[in-house]
């Protein structure tokens, strides 16, 4: 028996190609579907943000939003109050400000508050829209509705910009204002939409949780500080960098710094408006050579001498200067708030 001329034993070409691309196809989903089910996994076995040990040595509550509940560090006292904003970063905590609250905790009896921001420390960290809008909400209802009189800030970075703008719209809720090496100081302050893009892309397909996990490891830090945050980077303190890895290491920890590394969490014109409206005594922290950190503050001369609200201190150490300079910061930050 013959074979035809138009059949034949061997597979043809197209119906080759078309099993390779199933088989490839089929691999491919293979993989995602076994990339998700590992990442939920991960996350499941990670510990709550609640659960985490405490920044600070003082009583912790909790405050609602409707995005998520909050919480913060609080040590009564009498007096004007003290408020403390950690910066929002991939690793923000309470814990940033911790020289600063040990410092102030031994040397005034005033009350002392710290907050972790929504999507950070002991706080909850949900997948919502972060946005510098709520982040100013949750500092303005903590401000009306858990102290009773106006306060001090104390801010650090990105959170100078949203407690300048808090300060600027509602100053009755503020008595006195320290900015440590804030943003929104930078000559540019404008954003790439194709960087937001490339971080919304990256996370909907679960490469930006991954990458987190890897800058968030303790070589990895390490390396950020003492090369774009400290001055010295021998100066680093091991204990920022375990806790930065700890509070990195919590469900839900790379929400929000996705919508920052998006440059998302940025006021940009809006936050230069506030400094330049600012009508509190404020005293700004910088460092006094900081073309090797992550910032600038080229617009800081200016708004000096627009505001005379505004007074403008340098510091020999980088971005963290209470970490890195403490003997220097600390004194002249209670000065300022006496």
């Amino acid at each position: 028996m013959t074979s035809s001329p138009l059949s034949t034993d061997e597979p043809s070409s197209s119906g080759f190609s078309s099993s390779r691309a199933l088989v490839t196809g089929s691999v491919a989903l293979g993989a995602v579907l076994t990339g998700a089910v590992l990442r939920r996994i991960r996350r499941q076995r990670r510990p709550a943000p609640e659960d985490l040990p405490p920044a600070l040595q003082a009583e912790v509550r909790t405050s609602e939003l409707m995005e998520g509940r909050v919480r913060y560090y609080a040590r009564p006292g009498g007096g004007v109050p003290i408020v403390l904003l950690h910066s929002i970063n991939a690793a923000g905590s309470s814990f940033e400000m911790k020289p600063i609250f040990d410092h102030l905790a031994a040397a005034t009896h005033r009350p002392l508050y710290a907050l972790d921001w929504l999507g950070f420390g002991r706080s909850d960290r949900p997948p919502v829209a972060y946005r510098p809008e709520l982040y100013q909400r949750q500092l303005r209802r903590f401000l009306s509705e858990h102290l009773r009189e106006p306060a001090d800030l104390v801010a650090l970075s990105l959170a100078a910009e949203y407690a300048a703008a808090v300060a600027s719209d509602a100053p009755f809720l503020v008595r006195k204002l320290v900015l440590i090496s804030p943003t929104g100081l930078d000559a540019d302050l404008s954003r790439s939409a194709l960087v937001r893009h490339l971080v919304g892309l990256s996370d909907r397909v679960g490469v930006f949780e991954l990458a987190f996990d890897r800058l968030t490891r303790p070589a990895s830090l390490r390396r950020f500080y003492a090369e774009q945050v400290f001055l010295d980077g021998r100066l680093v303190p091991d204990e920022l960098v375990h806790y930065a890895h700890v509070t990195a290491g919590a469900r839900g920890a790379h929400h929000a710094p996705r919508r920052f590394v998006a440059g998302q969490l940025f006021m940009g014109e809006a936050a230069w408006e506030a400094y330049v409206r600012l009508a509190v005594p404020t005293k700004i922290f910088t460092p006094r050579d900081a073309a090797s950190t992550v910032q600038r503050f080229d617009r800081l001369p200016d708004l000096v001498h627009r505001n005379v609200d505004v007074q403008a201190r340098t510091m020999p150490a980088g971005l963290l200067p209470h970490w890195e300079a403490p003997g220097l910061l600390l004194p002249a930050l209670s000065d300022f708030l006496t």
